[in-house]
């Protein structure tokens, strides 16, 4: 598919110059929606700004650390956030999780008892005591769990969100996404600014109702303008939505947070693509390659721009090197059509095949791709092989419809139009007569083309001459024509001079193998009657 039309993107140095950050508080963010890898790269990013909560910070890293299954560094990131402040409960929560997942069920109480003496009725330090149970056996340690939950509801007064947000966690792994969103919406009633909340509830909602999930994300965004999280979770439903138009918008702002991700700017520039901002998104795309010459996505993205805008030959020479140095890419169907379009474009339509030839292959189960080698070996003068791949997609079809058949029906006249062997030609012929046969009568509205198509055929299988056939099909196209006086109309800009015109042309050439000088006469006064029409007179 060709995908709409996007707004400008990179904004302007106003807004780069506005651009602000919610620090460490952002990798905290993307670590409570689940994006553990996000959430690593922001907190390692943000450690040492002076605003950093660095007993947080290595506590989430930590977290980070377990959900990679590496212990040693879990341990290291939770020593190095009690060294930070000894008052931070966390990372005793972190030491505990950690003793649970080596067995040692007794250490892991004894941590647990020490969060809470720092942190008394602090329902999140239950909570997470709670998920330190359920990540490490959810049936084995369901009775500490519930234990947990219900302390925090206690101690909470039933309002803190953490809570329900692990209540939503729970039933969402159980595949039970509605009431996994209440759980969520309960969380974000009890603190309208629980970014994860959000963020789950979006993705719990989304599949079942995109604008009530995007509605949601828009809602956190509102509240927290400068989260990085907020406005890429937000941009990404919009892409998925097809919302092309916003999520260009919100993603040119995202990337001038300075909490993005560097592979965001490859996304953004594979997003102008699709939203036809050809020179933006071959503007980002080669100033990432600036620095990271072998990007494959970019490398990708910079021949099709260049093909978009018809630079052909620097398209041809980046696709070249785009599939020359990346032997064991992933290339898709569109790689191998643009370079193809590129190719044709730059007047090198016999090479153009070849790309077509290798998509076809490449890609068997994309039907549309033999029409589009079919109209590749048309352009190249290629017309038999035109006919046969254009006859290898119509086999694909359980029921082809009249234009496919009316489409075959074209590719055999131009393949007998243009065989010089005489035999051959009148066999091409008679398979597009029996495609065209088809489509007369399945239709409810025969034209007068195609009767023109008919009589064509007969004349492409006939040693390029009209048979009996040949001047039958035309008559009933003349019949047909000659019911509405306008397509004589020279004023009508709809008018069917042209089709009058060949009509007699081939009229007389007949009446003259047929030695009918009366018929040859009358044809030929016809026939200058018309062209006077179409000309003027001249």
């Amino acid at each position: 598919m060709k995908i709409k039309l996007f707004l400008s993107l990179l904004l302007a140095g106003s807004l780069l110059a506005s651009a602000q950050t919610q620090g460490y508080k952002d990798g905290i963010e993307y670590y409570k929606a689940g994006q553990y890898d996000n959430a690593r790269t922001i907190l390692e990013r943000t450690l040492n700004d002076n605003a950093t909560d660095k007993a947080l910070a290595n506590y989430y890293l930590g977290q980070v650390a377990l959900t990679k299954g590496d212990k040693a560094a879990a341990q290291a990131y939770f020593d190095k956030g009690l060294a930070a402040n000894p008052e931070n409960g966390f990372n005793y929560v972190g030491k505990g999780a950690l003793d649970l997942l080596n067995g040692q069920e007794k250490a892991a109480e004894d941590n647990f008892k020490g969060a809470q003496k720092l942190a008394k009725k602090n329902a999140e330090v239950v909570v997470s005591i709670a998920r330190a149970y359920y990540n490490a056996d959810p049936v084995k340690y369901q009775k500490e769990i519930d234990k947990y939950l219900a302390k925090a509801h206690k101690d909470s007064k039933y309002q803190d969100p953490s809570i329900y947000i692990l209540e939503g966690d729970m039933l969402s792994d159980k595949g039970d996404y509605g009431q996994a969103a209440a759980k969520y919406e309960q969380a974000i009633t009890f603190d309208p600014s629980n970014s994860e909340g959000y963020v789950k509830f979006a993705n719990a909602y989304f599949n079942v109702n995109k604008d009530f999930g995007m509605k949601k994300l828009e809602e956190l965004l509102a509240k927290q303008p400068n989260s990085a999280m907020a406005q890429r979770e937000l941009a990404e439903k919009y892409f998925l939505a097809d919302h092309w138009k916003k999520a260009s918008e919100l993603y040119g702002k995202y990337i001038q947070n300075p909490n993005h991700f560097p592979e965001d700017r490859a996304r953004y520039a594979v997003l102008l693509y699709w939203g036809e901002k050809y020179p933006e998104s071959l503007e980002v795309a080669n100033s990432i390659l600036a620095k990271d010459p072998s990007n494959f996505l970019m490398q990708r993205v910079r021949f099709l721009d260049q093909t978009a805008v018809k630079d052909y030959a620097a398209a041809v020479e980046n696709a070249q090197k785009f599939f020359e140095s990346n032997p064991d890419g992933n290339f898709t169907s569109n790689d191998y059509i643009t370079y193809a379009e590129a190719l044709s474009g730059a007047g090198q339509d016999s090479l153009a095949v070849i790309q077509y030839e290798t998509a076809v292959k490449r890609f068997p189960e994309n039907q549309d791709l033999l029409k589009t080698l079919s109209t590749a070996y048309s352009q190249n003068k290629q017309y038999a092989k035109s006919a046969d791949a254009y006859g290898a997609y119509l086999a694909l079809q359980e029921n082809p419809s009249l234009n496919d058949l009316f489409g075959m029906s074209g590719r055999y006249l131009n393949a007998a139009a243009y065989s010089t062997d005489e035999a051959e030609a009148k066999e091409l012929a008679n398979r597009g007569i029996e495609y065209l046969k088809q489509v007369i009568e399945r239709t409810s509205e025969v034209s007068p083309v195609m009767y023109q198509r008919l009589a064509r055929l007969y004349v492409a299988g006939n040693n390029k001459r009209p048979d009996a056939s040949a001047i039958e099909a035309y008559d009933k196209m003349l019949e047909m024509l000659d019911k509405d006086p306008e397509n004589m109309n020279p004023a009508n800009p709809n008018n069917a001079l042209a089709l009058y015109k060949e009509a007699y042309a081939f009229e007389q050439a007949y009446a003259s193998i047929t030695n009918d000088k009366d018929a040859h006469a009358a044809w030929g006064e016809k026939y200058r009657q018309v062209n006077d029409l179409m000309t003027g007179g001249n």
